[in-house]
């Protein structure tokens, strides 16, 4: 068990369709923990894959080990597949959590979106802001203007969709284009109005620490300054990054590069892509990545 953990320490769990992420938070909020899980994978009419119950159950029982998690310090926040599972399946699964003294909590879409507005919202300087926030399944968006939520929508894709229909994708030798991929999304959101005159996105799913590890073309954010986001990358460099990846970079060598959680890697050549059409059928000229999500929300909230 980590010592030094002050009584007042609340415990923040974050379980999406791909991947568990653990905070703990006094003053400010810190990521402990994370660890990926494909949940979506082999999901049947009956739920979520048995092996993958017991791997997050098994994950949970691990990390009880390290930190005093409990119903009276620890808030999960259930979203994405979590919230389609048969009734049967989620009281079996809160029932496991029950057990380790935990409560299971499945938040609804409306929920998710009003926690990430709270986290993202911020001083832009007036500056008409897109925040791009993806999902396995769903992409949200939220448009800033005068420091105001002017629109919020929905898009029925997201990163999984893309690995699933393009399931080599990494896999340098298999001389997938990258316009096949752009031109895939876009068909699927062909029907969908996005370009709302804002030049910034902030793109947030762990981007920040992404776009770092692998070392795209950041420089110094002079559009405004929150306190928070202080790199951009161009659109131009952005794509150009993207095509390395895509063409180049090795699924092992992106591993090496998050050894505490290589499987999210998984999904990293299909995020950067499905952003990359966003942000084109946006008009999007600057990226702002971000490490933002919902329990940034959480807390505001609080």
């Amino acid at each position: 068990m980590e010592k030094n953990i002050n009584k007042n320490t609340k415990f923040y769990m974050d379980i999406g369709s791909s991947t568990i992420k653990l905070y703990k938070y006094n003053t400010e909020l810190k990521q402990i923990r994370e660890k990926s899980i494909l949940f979506k994978k082999n999901y049947t009419e009956e739920g979520i894959n048995k092996e993958h119950l017991q791997e997050l159950i098994g994950f949970i029982q691990l990390i009880q080990e390290e930190y005093p998690l409990n119903n009276e310090n620890t808030e999960i926040y259930a979203t994405g597949i979590w919230r389609k599972i048969p009734d049967k399946q989620l009281q079996e699964v809160k029932n496991k959590f029950q057990e380790q003294n935990l409560f299971f909590n499945v938040i609804t879409h409306e929920q998710e979106n009003d926690y990430f507005e709270k986290a993202m919202h911020g001083d832009y300087n007036n500056k008409r802001v897109m925040m791009v926030n993806m999902g396995g399944k769903t992409t949200e968006l939220v448009i800033f203007a005068n420091n105001q939520v002017e629109k919020k929508v929905n898009l029925d894709i997201g990163v999984g969709d893309i690995n699933e229909a393009f399931p080599k994708i990494n896999e340098v030798s298999c001389h997938i284009k990258q316009e096949e991929i752009i031109d895939y999304i876009l068909n699927r959101i062909k029907n969908v109005n996005i370009n709302y005159n804002c030049e910034i996105a902030i793109h947030t799913g762990g981007e920040l620490r992404f776009q770092k590890l692998v070392k795209y073309n950041l420089q110094k954010n002079e559009f405004f300054k929150d306190g928070i986001h202080k790199l951009y990358v161009t659109y131009e460099d952005f794509d150009k990054k993207n095509k390395e990846l895509l063409y180049n970079t090795k699924l092992e060598d992106l591993y090496k590069l998050l050894p505490e959680n290589p499987k999210w890697m998984d999904g990293a050549k299909a995020g950067a892509i499905l952003g990359q059409a966003i942000f084109k059928k946006a008009n999007i000229k600057y990226i702002i990545p971000s490490d933002l999500n919902l329990i940034h929300g959480v807390i505001k909230n609080n």
